[in-house]
């Protein structure tokens, strides 16, 4: 099984972030916002050279190819709140990883470490995971 495909961005989208697929268009993919059903985490790196003055920090923008990391696929994902190691993510609105326990809440993805906003962490990419009530 093949946990990392190409797939085609349909708006700008950050690294290391949620994305969901376009439902506009077919085989396109955007960020995931709040809530958003999530088909996996977009590539770490930028589109254009780090350090460089062309580098707009964006992973990939409409148009152009991105590496997304599917199920079960390890990764790194931004954080958008403080997660405990095996805490189930969801979407922020920016796409960033936040934890839930809401009942019937989706979920993309599971912790595999602990971590707060703004930093990257390991993750197990799980999408069409749904918290269900103890």
């Amino acid at each position: 099984m093949n946990n990392v495909i190409s797939m085609t961005a349909n708006g700008n989208i950050a690294p290391s972030r949620f994305v969901i697929s376009d439902t506009s268009a077919d085989g396109k993919v955007t960020q995931a916002g709040a809530g958003g059903r999530v088909i996996g985490v977009s590539q770490q790196g930028t589109r254009r050279t780090p350090y460089s003055s062309l580098d707009d920090g964006y992973a990939a923008i409409a148009g152009e190819d991105l590496m997304v990391y599917t199920q079960g696929a390890e990764c790194w994902l931004e954080l958008g709140g403080t997660v405990a190691n095996g805490d189930r993510l969801k979407s922020d609105a920016n796409g960033k990883g936040v934890a839930t326990t809401t009942d019937r809440d989706e979920w993309g993805a599971v912790a595999m470490q602990a971590g707060a906003s703004g930093k990257l962490i390991k993750v197990r990419v799980d999408p069409y995971g749904q918290v269900s009530a103890a």
